[in-house]
């Protein structure tokens, strides 16, 4: 029986959280039994140990120490377990039913019953008189000692029999009397494990949200201090004792006006009204302090104040400005972003890598549209400032008049409209990062000498001010002008281009690398369709033949704009040479396709130049194209398969 019952103890004590962990003190062996059945029908986990009155405390202590929950016990031992101990207990009350067979059992010995217990066991047992035509005596007991002088007592007035207790009965047979068991029956053993149940569950949804509430009481920067109804300090967390320079344990139940004069929370304690955003000096600290009273039912139950430390405030405003300010100054792309195949962008994109490890500023040339951009993002991504702000300016997009304080920033005053405080410029912005001056071939020459002196001292100055402010800046300048030009024309400084032009790329346009064109156009659908929710249009043979044939002055720009209609007006069809008409302007197909023709080579490369050359000027239309070369539809088609 013992190895059973450790057993049993073990497997309770190893059960996963969500099975309640229910105790019972049992009062006596049948109870221990029958409790046994009934928790086995109910599929309600519980451990029974045996233990009465005095043993039955020393035997709860040991289970709640052990994980016990809940305890269920039965007459003066669950009241004396409830009075000792901090977990809920259960008592299994006696039922109408319980009595009655008890006094039944008893009236079998005897017509003059006496009934002694707790209150919770004799209750209502003097209304079994009449219907059981029996004389019972009663007598209620507060502590187990009384039970033997109530039992000599009845002895004394000729009591043939007793009805109560284990305690009682144990009494009564020391004493030769006999003595029936008020034993509890499986409706109200049933009862009790299932309010155990409940119990167990409720306590520990609280003990749930207690853990949680101390968690974050503690882990939140605002200090909290909660006072009672009386004004006495109830909770002090850990933030306020760190702001407060106070002992939290040591003003828990103070009067708050004691323990911390001048914070006014006994003033709204008193009053009922909330005072917030309150700045008040704490030893070496300034914190802003908001105190709300608790009202329930219209009367004031406590007060709960908040504290904050002013500077955390301004140091964590001050960082989210300037992230929201720095909102969007991130480089996107990468080199895996560039597809080419010519061997030219190869070079550039190997040789592009071996810049972006240096600290050198770097000049990228190119044609509107080539991508100069993405370059540089691709440049800095690969760079040790990768982590760092990409900002980038088109310095032909901005006014003259308003480009020097967007690039420098200004004080407050400067001009007119001058925001307060002033502005950080892009310089500021950039710093530790990566600036990208495009089309910087287009800024005056009073601003040009302006970058050429950041580029020398590494220092900027903002406009109305009168300090240097130093800067960590690398510089990536674009620009689609020729430069070289421009310094003979004397509209761009010779020593701004050399101090440009340490590391110089040359992004060649579309049209000098027409092998790029299918992955560039593969790559360029699938992103077009993902974003309009389209289906990749049927681009056969002669149709990538137009496209590479075509000048693109606009480059790779105009080169998605021409994908994009393609896409949207032929979503999952083959496209045609008539459907080009459609897509390239008239105006910008011919400008772009009057080519100089050169004919070299033999008759047939000769021949080869002038049918592309006629099907270019005609927009490709094949039946204009044989009109004007004099040539039947099949010599067309058959001149074009070879």
């Amino acid at each position: 029986m013992k190895k059973a019952k450790a057993k049993a103890k073990d497997n309770y004590l190893k059960n996963t959280p969500s099975i309640y962990k229910i105790a019972l003190v049992a009062t006596y062996r049948e109870l221990a039994e029958l409790t046994e059945q009934v928790s086995n029908e109910l599929g309600i986990s519980v451990t029974i140990q045996d233990g009465d009155l005095d043993e039955g405390l020393i035997v709860a202590k040991e289970l709640i120490s052990e994980g016990a929950e809940v305890i269920i016990s039965r007459g003066g031992t669950a009241t004396a377990i409830a009075k000792e101990v901090d977990v809920p207990v259960v008592a299994i009350a006696v039922s109408a039913f319980d009595l009655v067979r008890a006094v039944a059992k008893a009236k079998l010995s005897g017509q003059k019953i006496g009934v002694v217990g707790f209150r919770n066991i004799i209750y209502g047992s003097k209304t079994l008189e009449s219907i059981l035509d029996v004389s019972i005596e009663e007598i209620e007991i507060e502590d187990a000692e009384e039970v033997p002088e109530a039992i000599s007592a009845f002895m004394k007035k000729g009591i043939d029999v007793i009805v109560g207790d284990a305690v009682s009965v144990r009494v009564c047979k020391n004493l030769g009397l006999p003595a029936i068991l008020v034993d509890s029956g499986k409706e109200a053993i049933g009862i009790a494990l299932r309010e155990a149940q409940e119990l167990a569950s409720v306590r520990r949804r609280e003990r749930i949200r207690t853990e949680q509430l101390r968690v974050i009481l503690n882990t939140i920067y605002d200090g909290i201090i909660a006072t009672d109804s009386e004004g006495r300090i109830s909770l002090v967390n850990i933030a306020a004792e760190k702001l407060l320079k106070i002992d939290g344990k040591r003003q828990i139940g103070r009067m708050v006006a004691e323990a911390l004069p001048g914070y006014a929370i006994e003033i709204v304690q008193e009053n009922g009204i909330a005072k917030l955003g309150d700045l008040h000096r704490s030893r070496n600290a300034q914190i802003v302090q908001n105190i709300v009273p608790v009202i329930i039912e219209k009367e004031i139950v406590g007060v709960v104040s908040t504290f904050q430390d002013v500077g955390h405030l301004e140091r964590v405003e001050t960082k989210v400005r300037q992230e929201l300010y720095l909102k969007g100054h991130v480089a996107q792309f990468t080199f895996e972003d560039i597809v080419a195949h010519s061997q030219s962008m190869q070079d550039l994109l190997e040789r592009s890598s071996r810049y972006a490890v240096t600290e050198a500023t770097i000049l990228i040339m190119g044609e509107t549209g080539t991508g100069k951009e993405l370059l540089a993002q691709s440049i800095h991504n690969a760079s040790r400032r990768s982590d760092k702000p990409f900002v980038a300016i088109n310095c032909a997009a901005v006014p003259e008049n308003l480009l020097e304080s967007e690039l420098f920033g200004y004080e407050e005053g400067a001009f007119t409209g001058a925001r307060k405080g002033g502005k950080k410029g892009l310089f500021e912005l950039a710093h530790k990062g990566t600036l990208f001056l495009d089309e910087v071939g287009e800024l005056s020459l009073s601003l040009q000498v302006r970058l050429l002196r950041v580029l020398q001292e590494r220092s900027i100055m903002r406009v109305g001010g009168d300090r240097l402010l130093p800067v960590d800046v690398r510089i990536i300048a674009a620009t689609h002008r020729n430069l070289e030009e421009a310094i003979i024309k004397e509209t761009f400084r010779r020593d701004l281009f050399y101090r440009l032009n340490v590391l110089q790329i040359n992004l060649p346009p579309l049209r000098e690398r027409v092998e790029d064109i299918p992955i560039i156009m593969d790559t360029l659908i699938d992103k077009i369709c993902f974003k309009n929710g389209c289906l990749p249009p049927v681009i056969n043979d002669e149709i990538l033949f137009i496209l590479k044939s075509y000048s693109w002055p606009g480059n790779v720009r105009e080169f998605e704009n021409i994908l994009e209609r393609l896409v949207i007006l032929y979503s999952g069809r083959e496209i045609e040479v008539k459907h080009m008409k459609e897509i390239f302007l008239k105006n910008e197909v011919s400008d772009s396709l009057v080519l100089h023709l050169t004919l070299t080579g033999d008759m047939e490369n000769m021949e080869k130049a002038i049918i592309h050359k006629t099907l270019e000027l005609t927009d490709y239309d094949r039946d204009e194209t044989c009109k004007r070369l004099g040539i039947s539809k099949t010599t067309l088609w058959r001149r074009l398969k070879e």
